[in-house]
């Protein structure tokens, strides 16, 4: 195997085990944690509320969304043809592009909105463990609130994801 073969086969297997990582994880949590949470009612919060203070669901997730970006990014320039305008219009192009771009815009959204509301809650939820005693009331409000933006946001990526992985699984068929 040449060297550029092996170097595009690393590529794409961070690509795809990431990806299958990230996104799995988003649908995963919008579609069992969430709902589960949700109707757990004061033991869902404390449920969440540890899972945070441990941020290992953050971590990963994190790591995963910027291997699978960072992969894709270095990944598209020779599947580009090293960005050939009849590639780049071909039904295959369109579609990969879309799927990319779609992918990279879930990244952005992770990263800034998604990802400083999983920072805060980390911080929040040691705050409230390292009381001895009840929480403040405006730290369980703070807590709730970010809990909902995180939903929305493991929501809002599964679909994004998902679409972005529907694209580029359409583009290997054209």
């Amino acid at each position: 195997m040449a060297l550029g073969s092996l170097y595009i086969t690393l590529l794409r297997l961070i690509h795809i085990f990431s990806a299958v990582t990230w996104i799995g994880g988003a649908i995963f949590m919008a579609s069992v944690i969430v709902p589960t949470v949700q109707a757990a009612g004061p033991e869902g919060g404390r449920f969440m509320l540890r899972a945070a203070a441990l941020g290992r669901l953050g971590r990963v997730l994190t790591i995963s969304a910027i291997l699978t970006t960072l992969a894709g990014l270095l990944l598209y320039y020779p599947a580009a043809g090293q960005f050939n305008s009849q590639w780049l219009r071909s039904a295959h192009g369109i579609t990969l592009t879309l799927g990319a771009i779609t992918g990279i815009v879930t990244f952005l959204h992770g990263f800034l909105v998604t990802g400083r509301a999983s920072t805060r809650m980390t911080v929040v939820a040691n705050e409230i463990f390292a009381k001895q005693g009840p929480p403040a009331p405006e730290q369980l409000k703070e807590a709730q609130m970010l809990g909902a933006k995180l939903a929305s946001g493991a929501m809002l990526t599964a679909a994004m994801g998902s679409i972005a992985l529907l694209l580029m699984a359409a583009a290997q068929t054209i």
